[in-house]
């Protein structure tokens, strides 16, 4: 069977040949005896670009079914930054160039280890269920099935053919829509045979044109069941502030949007000062445009809250005034003026239309300062990027006094998806412990603040309002803490990823929490002609890529500019 997995190592003989009688599993190096090394560089697919992944043929497909396991026919996997990290591959920076070869870290020591020749990655996956383990119970799971999953981080192995999932990660799912996308069986035969066919057992009848796609069943998992675990440790502030009679969904398609940078003017505190809608809880989502994020961003909406959505812009901002762009004499520059300029609208129309009050466009430590200084009242922030500079950020301006009395009962809550050091994907015993003494102690800050409208901060991208200062010294607001680990089978409550995909399921179906699939938010523009990534699979305009790519293409994600960075999700399809 076909798959993709760690080869970087193997062509250069370097490799430690490792004799081991299981050849499965995805950390297993047993097939790396001598006769294997010679088949893997026979029918290895080596992009030029130097993934540490290849496109390979050599495995065999699983032939034992464990009881409580069941054995899936992959159709599409789901990929984001935790995936490229999980190999190694590390995004660049934020507005800082890609030199156009991955940044692969050897994880050695300090809890990070070194990724192995053979690794499987891929955690969140659709497809149909092919045998299911004597344990299953028939009545939640049976061939024929389509399924969605997510595995552990520990265990990964999606990218493949055919795969074995333990039960407790696995959930069922309706039949995908799959409109004008026949399969490759379906597309040799005749209408009246497609149409015998599709009712048949394995091609069920479909009537549910506004059904999920493959490819968002893809990303269901993957972004799905943080968000939702994000989304539940709002619940006091959800009960204690949303009304009832605005717990509803009502885009706005009259709202304003700023773009922060480093320079800003007076003219962008006014701004700042209009009347915001004081009767909804006010929540900020780093990178809500894309990923984990995207969701908790759409359930907050239909949850009653005023969501304000952080996008990471890659580049400088185009500016407004199309005038400019006539005295550029460079023909490249003023194309990708405008891309960039219809790359932002893109996303500002579709956070409008699930309902944001407001997009940030600017870097997350800038626009927490700019927040800060402009006395902006958050009641929680979801962190989808990690980091200590982010918590102490979002610290700070959470725990801006509130004199609304409603809110001043109410503890802040900052919520990570990432924790404290986004390039350790494992974490280990001492950010654990970290965290469990800060999520302790936080929200029992006896202490008082002195806050006044001149105070420092590190990064400073705003003057301070004219007019006198307020010295007094203040009460801040308790901030709690919590974070959502990658690696936590259940959550605070108990509720396994089963529970969690069911739930987030059942919003997507009812309520229409989807992830964002279509055209790829930012394409590395400065790679032309056969350098240029295509992953172009039904989802691009010839000029801008799609995020859905085909399953041999995927090794060329996992390098810099391949989709992942900035947030966000890639596709791979593996079937139909």
């Amino acid at each position: 069977m076909a798959s993709v997995e760690i080869v970087r190592g193997i062509a250069s003989g370097n490799a430690k040949c490792q004799e081991s009688k299981s050849s499965g599993p995805s950390f297993g190096l047993g097939w790396f005896s001598k006769d294997h090394v010679k088949q893997g560089k026979a029918k290895s697919r080596q992009v030029p670009a130097e993934s540490p992944l290849g496109f390979t043929v050599y495995r065999k497909p699983p032939v034992y079914v464990g009881g409580s396991s069941v054995l899936v026919q992959v159709w599409a996997v789901g990929l984001d930054d935790v995936d490229a990290r999980l190999v190694g591959v590390h995004p660049p920076p934020l507005k800082q160039p890609s030199s156009g070869t991955p940044h692969r870290i050897e994880e050695k020591g300090d809890g990070k280890r070194l990724v192995p020749l053979g690794f499987i990655p891929g955690r969140s996956f659709v497809g149909r269920i092919l045998e299911v383990g004597w344990d299953v119970d028939k009545h939640c799971l049976k061939k024929g099935d389509w399924v969605v999953g997510l595995n552990s981080v520990q265990k990964c192995g999606a990218l493949t053919e055919f795969i074995l999932v333990d039960r407790h990660r696995i959930h069922c799912v309706p039949h995908p829509n799959m409109p004008d996308q026949p399969s490759l069986v379906l597309s040799s035969l005749s209408e009246d045979d497609r149409v015998g066919q599709r009712n048949s057992l394995v091609f069920p009848a479909v009537n549910e044109p506004n059904g999920l796609t493959v490819d968002e069943l893809a990303l269901l998992p993957l972004s799905g069941v943080p968000a939702y675990r994000a989304v539940r440790t709002l619940t006091h502030i959800t009960r204690a502030l949303v009304q009832p009679d605005v717990a509803a969904w009502r885009p706005r398609r009259n709202g304003h949007s700023r773009e922060v940078t480093s320079d800003t003017d007076e003219d962008d505190v006014v701004i700042m000062q209009r009347r915001f809608d004081t009767t909804r809880p006010r929540i900020l989502i780093l990178r809500g445009h894309d990923g984990p994020g995207a969701l908790a961003l759409q359930m907050l909406v239909r949850a009653g809250w005023s969501v304000w959505a952080h996008v990471p812009v890659p580049f400088d901002l185009p500016g407004l005034p199309h005038e400019f762009e006539e005295d550029l004499q460079d023909e490249d520059k003023k194309r990708t003026l405008a891309i960039r300029r219809v790359m932002l609208e893109r996303i500002e129309k579709r956070l409008r239309g699930w309902g944001v009050d407001e997009t940030e466009k600017a870097s997350a430590t800038a626009l927490f300062t700019y927040l800060a200084r402009t006395r902006v009242r958050f009641d929680a922030i979801i962190d989808t990027i990690g980091g200590r500079e982010i918590w102490e950020a979002g610290r700070t301006l959470l725990s801006l006094p509130v004199h609304d009395a409603a809110r001043a009962k109410i503890e802040g809550q900052f919520t990570t998806l990432v924790g404290d050091a986004p390039d350790r994907v494992v974490s280990t015993a001492s950010d654990h412990f970290r965290a469990g003494v800060r999520a302790l102690r936080i929200g029992n800050s006896k202490g008082t603040l002195q806050v006044h409208d001149g105070a420092e901060f590190s990064q400073p991208s705003v003057a301070p309002p004219r007019g006198k200062r307020d010295r007094r010294k203040m009460k801040p607001r308790p901030v709690n803490y919590a974070w959502v680990n990658v690696m936590s089978d259940v959550d605070w409550e108990g509720a396994d990823v089963r529970d969690s995909l069911g739930a987030t399921l059942a919003m997507a179906v009812k309520e229409g929490v989807r992830p964002a699939v279509g055209l790829s938010d930012f394409p590395d523009l400065s790679k032309k002609g056969k350098e240029r990534m295509k992953n172009k699979f039904g989802g691009g305009d010839g000029e801008t890529l799609g995020k859905v790519i085909p399953f041999e293409n995927t090794p060329q994600v996992f390098i810099a500019g391949g989709g992942l960075e900035h947030g966000g999700t890639v596709v791979s399809r593996i079937a139909g």
